[in-house]
């Protein structure tokens, strides 16, 4: 029997948790290949497979059917086309601006959806949900050190950014409302299926570089990282739906700064930890407030307060 204080409000904050440290492995496993040899094509490629064919096989395995429809065909490949632009938007801009500039770029997709769902009347629109929002994207800058580092500008760069930014906003979106109908696994499944067999086309701007032996090992525990948290990642807009997932995704670059600090030995400076403290301290103010207005239990993607 499901303990009573399991809402799913309150599992769907656990999975957010629990998908923000499975995200924020996988970051080092991906420095553990290149370093033994592996190439960005080579991650992307096996990243992206792994998490499509693990939720199909699973899928499978639960004899749960995939594309069963004209209309599950449409939103299959409209959301893995949003999905295949953000992957590639994300690694062709690091090749002109710093990791920590995309990031900050990618993560305002969380105003960029609030505003966008606001306008559509599927969302409650409030000076503190916007501040608290903006809080959490400044304290993100400082985990990543944005702005000590002064990472270069590149306009190119910041363009590609802001697309995977929409195209994020996008499938989010687009995540939300599927996974009120079906099953979120069938969903995900469907979507970064499609959104592999669209990478998988870089092989022509790049042939992929296989590592060594150890590499292998950390795509391995990437890949196991990953899908989980893409797994979770489907569950939890489920539960939450597409704004407050896209709000609480701001822990993921706080537990990779922190595993990075763990297993990679990267000295953080006082200013990245005042900045983990100002990005879950206004998370968890958020959910605080947000729990206690005690909203309706009416069909919106913000959803019941349970």
């Amino acid at each position: 029997m499901k303990p009573r204080f399991l809402t799913p409000y309150r599992l769907g904050l656990l999975i957010a948790v629990f998908a923000a440290v499975a995200y924020g492995v996988w970051p080092a496993a991906v420095r553990g290949m290149y370093a033994n040899g592996a190439n960005p094509v080579f991650a992307l490629l096996v990243m992206t497979w792994m998490r499509g064919l693990s939720m199909a096989i699973f899928c499978l395995a639960t004899r749960k059917p995939m594309f069963s429809s004209p209309r599950d065909i449409r939103q299959g490949i409209t959301g893995g086309i949003f999905q295949a632009i953000t992957l590639i938007s994300v690694y062709l801009a690091l090749t002109y601006i710093s990791g920590p500039l995309m990031i900050i770029i990618i993560f305002s997709h969380t105003l960029m959806l609030l505003f966008y769902m606001a306008w559509r009347g599927e969302i409650r629109l409030d000076a503190f949900t916007v501040v608290t929002t903006a809080i959490a994207l400044a304290g993100l800058s400082l985990v990543l050190d944005l702005w000590h580092k002064q990472p270069s500008g590149n306009w190119w760069g910041i363009l590609l950014s802001f697309i995977g930014a929409l195209a994020t906003v996008s499938r989010l979106y687009v995540y939300g409302h599927q996974t009120q109908e079906r099953h979120p696994i069938v969903v995900g499944a469907e979507n970064f299926m499609t959104a592999a067999i669209l990478v998988s086309f870089a092989v022509f701007y790049e042939l992929p570089h296989a590592p060594t032996a150890t590499g292998w090992g950390y795509a391995l525990l990437g890949g196991v990282a990953l899908s989980a948290a893409t797994a979770a990642m489907f569950y939890g807009i489920m539960l939450m739906g597409s704004f407050r997932w896209s709000l609480l995704a701001k822990m993921e670059p706080v537990f990779t700064s922190l595993f990075s600090a763990y297993f990679v030995n990267e000295v953080l400076a006082l200013r990245q930890y005042v900045g983990i403290a100002i990005v879950l301290s206004s998370l968890t103010l958020y959910q605080i407030v947000d729990y206690r207005r005690k909203m309706s239990p009416v069909q919106s993607d913000m959803g019941p307060i349970q």
